[in-house]
C-alpha cells in the first residue's frame, strides 16, 4: 500500500512538473517536421480526414493529448501512430511544439 501511494504521489508530481514547462513556438517550428506528413503544412491541412487539424487547438490540450501518448495513457485510435511519435519528445518538446501549433490560425471549413 506504501508504494502504491508513493508511486501515485511520484506519478503526481511528475505530471505537475510537466504542465509548468513553457513552451517556445519558434523552438516548436524546428521540430514538427514528422507532424507534417499527416497533419499538414501548419497544421492546417492534414493529408486525410482521419488526421486532426492541429492549428488553432489550446496548447494546454495539446500539450496534455501529446503527454498522454508519451505516457501510454491513450489508447484506440491513432495510439498505435501517435504513441511511438510521442514517446521521443521530452516534455520541452512537447511544450514547443504545443506553442507552435496553437499559435497558428485555424483551417476555415472549406478552405
Amino acid at each position: 500500500m506504501r508504494i502504491w501511494m508513493l508511486a501515485l504521489m511520484l506519478g503526481l508530481s511528475t505530471t505537475a512538473m510537466a504542465a509548468e514547462v513553457t513552451g517556445d513556438a519558434n523552438a516548436g517550428a524546428k521540430k514538427i517536421a514528422v507532424c507534417l506528413a499527416c497533419h499538414g503544412v501548419d497544421g492546417r491541412t492534414p493529408a486525410a480526414p482521419i488526421y486532426p487539424r492541429l492549428a488553432g487547438q489550446s496548447s494546454e490540450y495539446l500539450k496534455n493529448a501529446l503527454h498522454a501518448y508519451h505516457d501510454g495513457q491513450r489508447q484506440g485510435g491513432m495510439s498505435a501512430m501517435m504513441s511511438p511519435q510521442a514517446a521521443m519528445l521530452s516534455d520541452q518538446d512537447i511544450a514547443d511544439i504545443a506553442a507552435y501549433f496553437s499559435e497558428q490560425s485555424p483551417c476555415v471549413a472549406g478552405k
